[in-house]
Parts: C-alpha cells; sequence; structure tokens
C-alpha cells in the first residue's frame, strides 16, 4: 500500500511538472516580458515563484493573480456543488428505477438517455435555456451572480456566504436574488451530470443484482425491501462515493464553458478575459490553478477509493 500511495505521488508530481512546464512556456510567448532567453535556470526561478506564492500581477489591472484566483475561483465551486446536490437528489432514485425497470420500456429510456450524458452540448444547450427563459420571462433568465442594484462586498468569494456576512438589511431580498441567479446555470450543469449519476448508479446496481449472494438472499425468501437494505444500497452507493467526487471535475469544466453565457464570475469566464485581452500571466496561472484543482480532486477520489473499498487496499497491497 505504501509503494502504491508513493507511485501515485509520483506521478501527481509528474503532471505537476508538465503543468509547470506548459505554464512556463504561455508565458515566453508574451511579447513584453522579460524572460528572452528560455533557459533552465529562468525555469526554476519560474517555478520557485510559485512555491513561494509569487504568481505575478495581472498586465490590465496591475493587481496580483493569487488575488484574482481566490476570488473567481470559488463561484465556480459554488456553483459546482449546487449542481453537484441537484444531480445527486434525481440521478440517484432515476438511476435505481433504471436499473429496477431494466427490462421495462421505462428502464430501456431511461438507460438510452442516460448515456448521452457526455454528448450533450452544454454550451449551446445553456444558449438555448437563457433564450428561452428570456422570451417567457422567467424570472431565473437572470445572468450574473445576483442583480446590480445590489452590492455584495467580497470576503470569501460565494455569493451567500458573502451575503449572510454583509451588514445590510435587505438580506432576503439578496439571498433572493442570488437563488434566481443560481438557478439557470444549476439547471444547465445538473443535465449532464444527472445523466451521468443515472448511468454509473445503474451500471453499478445491474452488477449487484447478478451477484450470487442477491440470489441467495431471493432464495431464503427475503423481501425486496430487505434485500435492498442490506445488499443493493450499502455496496452501490459506498463504492460509487469515488467516481461521484471525480464527477466533480466534470461539472467544473462544463461550468468553465458556460459562464461566460451566463455572466457568471468564475474562473471560466476570466479565463476567456485573460485570453482575449492576451493576459499571458493569467492564461499561465489559470492553467497552473485548474490542472492543480483536477489533481486534488482526483487524488481525494484514490484516498476515499482506499479508504471504502476493501478490494482497492488489497489491490494496492498485491501491486
Amino acid at each position: 500500500m505504501l509503494l502504491a500511495a508513493l507511485r501515485k505521488l509520483f506521478l501527481t508530481f509528474i503532471t505537476l511538472v508538465i503543468l509547470s512546464i506548459i505554464s512556463y512556456n504561455i508565458l515566453l510567448r508574451d511579447p513584453l516580458n522579460n524572460l528572452f532567453e528560455s533557459d533552465f535556470s529562468t525555469y526554476i526561478d519560474y517555478v520557485t515563484n510559485l512555491l513561494q506564492g509569487d504568481w505575478g500581477i495581472s498586465q490590465t489591472t496591475g493587481e496580483p493573480l493569487v488575488k484574482q484566483i481566490l476570488d473567481v475561483f470559488p463561484a465556480t465551486i459554488s456553483l459546482c456543488i449546487a449542481v453537484l446536490i441537484l444531480s445527486l437528489i434525481v440521478g440517484v432514485p432515476l438511476g435505481f428505477l433504471s436499473a429496477t425497470l431494466y427490462k421495462n420500456p421505462v428502464g430501456k429510456i431511461l438507460s438510452t438517455v442516460a448515456s448521452l450524458s457526455l454528448a450533450l452540448p452544454v454550451f449551446w444547450f445553456a444558449i438555448l435555456m437563457l433564450s428561452y427563459a428570456s422570451l417567457n420571462q422567467w424570472e431565473i433568465s437572470a445572468i450574473g451572480e445576483i442583480h446590480p442594484i445590489y452590492y455584495v462586498e467580497a470576503i470569501t468569494g460565494v455569493t451567500f456566504i458573502d451575503i449572510l456576512l454583509a451588514e445590510s438589511p435587505y438580506k432576503l431580498k439578496m439571498m433572493q436574488s442570488a437563488l434566481q441567479h443560481l438557478a439557470l446555470p444549476t439547471i444547465v450543469l445538473a443535465v449532464p451530470a444527472t445523466l451521468e449519476m443515472i448511468r454509473i448508479i445503474e451500471q453499478r446496481t445491474l452488477y449487484i443484482l447478478q451477484q450470487n449472494y442477491i440470489k441467495i438472499a431471493q432464495a431464503r425468501g427475503w423481501s425486496s425491501f430487505k434485500i435492498w437494505k442490506n445488499h443493493i444500497l450499502r455496496n452501490t452507493l459506498l463504492p460509487l462515493l469515488p467516481t461521484i467526487i471525480r464527477n466533480i471535475t466534470l461539472t467544473f469544466a462544463f461550468a468553465m464553458l458556460i459562464e461566460n453565457v451566463i455572466s457568471w464570475g468564475g474562473i471560466g469566464r476570466w479565463m476567456i478575459n485573460a485570453l482575449m485581452i492576451q493576459d499571458y500571466h493569467a492564461i499561465s496561472v489559470g492553467v497552473i490553478t485548474i490542472g492543480i484543482f483536477v489533481l486534488l480532486v482526483d487524488l481525494l477520489a484514490s484516498i476515499v477509493a482506499t479508504l471504502l473499498d476493501p478490494s482497492q487496499k488489497k489491490d494496492w497491497y498485491v501491486k
């Protein structure tokens, strides 16, 4: 197990080195920087500055890039958390239903639709939903994170927390406005996330239903409720927890795609703005930040998989 853990850390380290090289080469393309000679010593100085928290300043605003990242990143994370909660509430029951009615037309339809999770063009779907909501004068057609009439001081970067910390007599109205602005992007992103949840829950449940201990329980005369309680739910949800955690990275990638459509002040919109104005310092830092987040999520999923699934521990020892 120790060797496997060291191997995982080593692979993570190699990935971080590759990310730093990509980020460094992006920075070298900036015609305004002073790194005209690309050599190993310059790269080492660049990495050292990154490790010390010196990520440079924005070429447009002059603000430290670390501050800008901390301002925009929580907005994307809060959106991903809202999508994850909604996809679990809707996707888990539908996944079990799809597996239970697998030979039924309803189950086949759910299974077919769920297989299209990654094929859904999220960017187009966001534009379509926004246009439809606007034409029908839905309140959720509002873009941004909150109505511009309200001023919320950015303390944590998460709008709802900042509203609670604000000293304003209009907190309830501000919270209502924030929920209206959160609804549309959450619905858009929850569609592929929910379909993916249905797919993985269905596959795992069908696998459990084919196991011998399910057949033995049925032969003993156990009720369906008892079988689901003692075997199916317990052996389906816990092993899927690492997969659910990794699903956050899928939602995170889709969120960055639609943030510019709905004017959501997250890392995706921030990166697009940096690309538009050719702020190479911001682009290079954005690549590093996004890569670190994805690696941390994957590492967390691996740790959870090892702790929850005994077969994973066995495999680590064997390897």
